[in-house]
């Protein structure tokens, strides 16, 4: 693999043309603590045979969970520990477990759709001040009534909160969901920005009233999150019709709203900055409280029309949004994909054990209904897995070969592999990121004008509407979600980008440290292409 390179090209993009082009870059860059990590789910054993119902073996759930996507992370003291995907946020709760189980084990074979539903409207309406736009643009609400509520009631609410918070919610950053007595109350509601010295109230679990800039500075939950709101001069809250505080997102509920055992009607909002993730949040949120006994009813949230060149979505409507949509798959394209002749019937099964409802069949096509509380469900693909998850995986068999043939490595992942030892040896840890990113991260933040690349059509995220040209936005996002971290800091990624439209393999490379500097650089490159036997002569 010797080469000789007739010159060093590092221009503004900082890019080496060796095997792949090897982009290394030294950036010191403004942080803020976030990032996400797959949440382990304690489900109480008792708790769990109350939502199933009758029947429910603890023996055999504890074979099956599996199946669902779970690991368990260990058991004992009528309490298991379990890890789900993190693409199913719906299972991060004792009662979202349950939901899927029973339907798994089909002991409810339909009727969800008109339970986990909007069942009427509240009359509450919450308005939106134009002056969150620049602060935390979109909220979402929903109003409950009829909750059962207990000691572990209470602890399964918390948990899913900080659960999706984690998850959905980066951290708070992206959401971050309010839940409250609805008791004390009295709409119309308003979500507003105001100055950190403007509202006082008293948090949750202190007494007295605070102003916001005290709250950030010495609450335990300001503390923690006080990054999000970093470099702001307002803050948003949420008020009554009697100017109480019930909210001061995305840090700490007012103590006037605290949710006890005598809880019975119950408000949510959840604000962000994703319509689509606050939507879903909302969604398992409602959810959760209809398994306890709950009746969803809406609430109005009233949008001024410039958030619309925010996201188009942020209009004038009623909340919770908790569609059934309907999705549908080709019957003989899911059978090539799984390599299973599958009859229609067994199909419809399937799906109705994963919780989709009003399957049906026509023309070779199979269509249903996607709970709204699931927001994986994208691609056909994606249909046909859950078929394969409720069809059963023990029951696919497999079949041997009847060729006989030597593997070997491929180039690719031959020099791949030299790249990753090298950067490994001098002390950069790889990462892995996604290969969408956003004409904002690409052009405007890295100070380089806008060229032609490839648009997503219908983008459900502005965070996702185009393929990468580059890997450094996406690496310097997420040395900013290590802000709380040491350093140095060194980080590298084999990524995937599109240049002139064709995939492309780049390196990239970041170091942050306080003596970062030009010749550190070289040093890395001339240290990579060395490991690589690729001779380097700069100009």
């Amino acid at each position: 693999m010797n080469r000789t390179w007739g010159g060093w090209n590092a221009g503004a993009r900082g890019l080496f043309p060796i095997s792949m082009k090897t982009l290394i870059s030294v950036h010191g860059c403004p942080r803020s603590a976030g990032g996400q990590r797959m949440p382990v789910i304690n489900l109480d054993m008792e708790d769990l045979k109350r939502l199933v119902g009758d029947g429910f073996d603890p023996e055999q759930f504890m074979n099956e969970i599996p199946m669902l996507g779970a690991t368990v992370e260990k058991e004992g003291d009528g309490e298991i520990a379990v890890e789900f995907f993190p693409n199913r946020p719906d299972l991060f709760s004792v009662e979202g477990v349950a939901r899927a189980y029973r339907s798994f084990k089909e002991v409810r074979t339909g009727g969800m759709s008109g339970i986990y539903s909007v069942s009427g409207d509240s009359g509450m309406e919450l308005s939106v001040d134009p002056g969150v736009a620049a602060v935390r643009p979109v909220i979402g609400a929903a109003y409950i009534k009829g909750v059962s509520i207990d000691e572990k009631v209470l602890v399964a609410i918390m948990n899913l909160q900080e659960k999706l918070h984690i998850t959905v919610g980066r951290k708070r950053r992206k959401v971050a969901i309010g839940i409250h007595d609805a008791a004390p109350l009295a709409s119309p509601f308003r979500y507003r920005a105001v100055r950190p010295d403007e509202i006082s109230f008293v948090p949750l679990g202190k007494s007295g009233e605070w102003d916001l800039e005290r709250i950030l500075r010495e609450h335990e939950k300001g503390i923690a999150y006080a990054w999000v709101l970093e470099g702001l001069d307002r803050y948003p809250v949420i008020l009554d019709s009697r100017n109480r505080v019930l909210s001061f997102p995305p840090i700490i509920n007012g103590e006037l709203t605290r949710v006890t055992e005598n809880t019975k009607d119950i408000f949510v909002d959840c604000t962000g900055w994703d319509l689509r993730a606050v939507s879903l949040a909302v969604n398992i949120v409602c959810s959760q409280m209809v398994s306890r006994g709950g009746t969803v009813e809406s609430v109005k949230v009233i949008y001024p029309d410039e958030m619309r060149s925010i996201d188009p979505g942020l209009v004038t409507g009623s909340w919770p949004r908790m569609e059934w949509k309907e999705v549908s798959l080709d019957m003989d394209w899911t059978r090539s994909w799984l390599g299973r002749n599958l009859s229609g019937d067994e199909m419809i099964n399937a799906l109705s054990r994963m919780g989709y409802e009003d399957c049906r069949t026509d023309d070779g096509r199979l269509t249903c209904l996607v709970p709204p509380w699931r927001n994986d469900i994208l691609h056909q693909a994606d249909l046909a897995e859950d078929v394969a998850i409720g069809h059963g995986f023990h029951r696919f068999t497999g079949t041997v070969s009847r060729a006989n043939t030597t593997g070997g490595e491929r180039r690719y992942t031959t020099i791949s592999r030299y790249i990753r030892e090298s950067f490994v040896g001098l002390g950069f840890i790889e990462t892995r990121t996604i290969s969408l990113s956003n004409e904002r991260e690409q052009f405007e933040l890295m100070g380089r004008k806008e060229v032609p690349h490839m648009r997503i059509e219908n983008p459900i995220t502005t965070d996702h509407t185009m393929l990468r040209l580059s890997a450094i936005p996406s690496l310097l996002s997420l040395l900013r979600t290590n802000k709380h971290r040491d350093l140095p800091q060194r980080i590298f990624e084999i990524a995937d980008i599109m240049v002139e439209d064709a995939s492309r393999s780049t390196v990239c490379a970041l170091s942050e440290d306080n003596r970062a500097s030009f010749t550190e650089v070289k040093g890395y490159v001339q240290r990579l292409l060395r490991d690589l036997g690729v001779d380097f002569i700069p100009e």
